[in-house]
């Protein structure tokens, strides 16, 4: 076993497992591989960033199956491939399915561009040439809580190697693995009822009180009940707009326009937004769904209900690798046909 491989299975030891620190320091000890032992840190970091990547997609409904590859290599193997981190099923517009390879990566801070290193680039590609399978490099955007799916075909500067933040999003694959973008077109409405009465500990506002319910709608005079859970998804990415404030005895209604409009959501932003607003891990399960399936129902239903229309954002950068996702995921379909029409 590769002190790498050493470093994962740490990883998930403790995130699953209670370690005693003087164990946990004496499995440190067993890497012996400097490059590695001095940077459990940031390998611990880049490890959290794909199990955020699994949880967050795996709440998508095109994906059918994610698989970590763990990369357990020999060595002798590592000069001319390198297995990349996830293979995924994705359902396509026949309800058929295609397999994807996808690598991780994560851009930290305030930093613009992802760079690859030239022999890993080489090493991925050689790997999914030889396999028969389209890569994609999945990349999360930290500044912007963003992920983008981009061919390596994309890539740019002098080796081919670098890929900034909006060439990313120009150039971004998601959507085919069902992580679209709604344009909303229309203001919506909130109602939010508070209680002064309420003791029971819940979500509070400071000045009006404890929450009691919630109202959605197109119409301020006809709004459907929602619940906090729904209340907070809105709150993750629209701005709100006060518009009304009534008190009656001990109760408050709050009435919030949305007009921010027109405002294109991507879905995976979304969720990366509702997780912050909640403190929430990205691993975090109910009993039945993760949380991040929860907030993707909830969005889904949202928009549905607000008119929020799904856009397929092509690529502005036409290639042999967006051709051939195009045709996998959307053959004969009208995505396909804008695709091969844009310029």
């Amino acid at each position: 076993m590769s002190d790498m491989e050493r470093a994962q299975l740490l990883h998930q030891l403790t995130k699953n497992f209670d370690v005693p620190p003087d164990m946990l320091e004496r499995l440190h000890q067993q890497i012996v591989d400097p490059g590695i032992k001095g940077n459990l840190a940031r390998i611990k970091s880049g490890l959290d960033v794909e199990d955020n990547y699994k949880s967050i997609f795996s709440a998508l409904p095109w994906i059918k199956n994610i698989n970590g590859m763990h990369q357990r290599q020999e060595e002798k193997y590592k000069a001319e491939y390198q297995v990349p981190d996830y293979t995924l099923l994705v359902e396509d517009s026949q309800k058929s399915r295609f397999s994807l390879l996808v690598e991780v990566k994560s851009v930290r801070g305030q930093k613009t561009a992802c760079e690859l290193m030239v022999k890993q680039k080489h090493a991925l590609n050689n790997y999914a040439r030889d396999n028969g399978m389209p890569l994609l490099i999945a990349i999360y955007w930290e500044r912007l809580g963003y992920w983008t799916h981009n061919c390596l075909e994309n890539f740019e500067g002098k080796k081919k190697n670098k890929i900034t933040w909006d060439k990313a999003i120009m150039n971004d694959m998601s959507h085919l693995l069902s992580d679209y973008a709604y344009m909303v077109s229309k203001p919506f409405y909130r109602k939010t009822v508070f209680s002064q009465t309420v003791e029971e500990k819940g979500v509070r506002h400071k000045d009006y009180g404890a929450y009691h319910s919630s109202f959605v709608g197109l119409n301020p005079e006809s709004l459907r009940e929602s619940d906090v859970m729904e209340s907070s998804v809105i709150d993750a990415i629209f701005q709100a707009k006060e518009i009304s404030l009534i008190r009656e005895g001990e109760l408050t209604y709050l009435i919030e326009e949305f007009v921010s409009v027109p405002q294109m959501v991507k879905l995976n932003n979304w969720i990366v937004n509702f997780l912050g607003l909640w403190g929430a891990s990205a691993q975090e399960r109910g009993d039945l769904f993760s949380m991040t399936e929860v907030a993707r129902i909830l969005m889904v239903n949202l928009m549905h209900d607000m008119q929020g229309d799904v856009r397929y954002v092509l690529p502005t950068s036409k290639n042999k690798c967006t051709d051939r996702l195009i045709e996998l995921a959307y053959k004969g379909t009208e995505v396909q046909h804008c695709y091969q029409n844009s310029n």
